[in-house]
């Protein structure tokens, strides 16, 4: 999948994820065409699974969490999508908008997507091939 200065995805088929990467701090502009290239992959690619890393990413303004939580939550609703594992920096802020969106796309979708936040690209790797959620209730096969 074509890269961009600011934001790397890429597909993985053999454990039916897209992973993307923001390589630096985005404007309005930027980050909501890195969200759009990601939604295309996860829809044209039938994934199941998101891993998302924004350690790099600032707060999107609240207009862009307005737009992110319709655009997940609308759109992700139409997918196979099921997982989403987001990698956080030690940023509380950041966190905190990030959980707020992560609300609304989970009531949106109707729990239709598990959504969980890791500090460790492997803890939220692990997490995302599980076959179990955080309360150990086994989930339908994601492969």
């Amino acid at each position: 999948m074509p890269s961009t200065p600011y934001i790397n995805i890429e597909l993985n088929p053999e454990y039916n994820l897209v992973q993307s990467q923001w390589l630096r701090a985005v404007d309005s502009a930027e980050y909501r065409r890195s969200l759009k290239k990601t939604y295309d992959a996860i829809k044209v690619n039938s994934v199941v699974c998101w891993l998302a890393d924004i350690t790099r990413l600032s707060s999107p303004n609240m207009i862009d969490q307005k737009w992110t939580a319709e655009l997940l939550g609308k759109r992700m609703s139409a997918t196979r999508l099921r997982k989403i594992a987001l990698v956080l920096p030690d940023d509380l802020f950041l966190e905190v908008v990030v959980e707020k969106i992560g609300e609304q796309v989970v009531r949106m979708t109707k729990n239709q997507i598990q959504i969980a936040y890791f500090n460790s690209h492997a803890s939220a790797f692990q997490w995302l091939l599980s076959r179990k959620d955080s309360e150990g209730l086994f989930r339908e096969d994601i492969s």
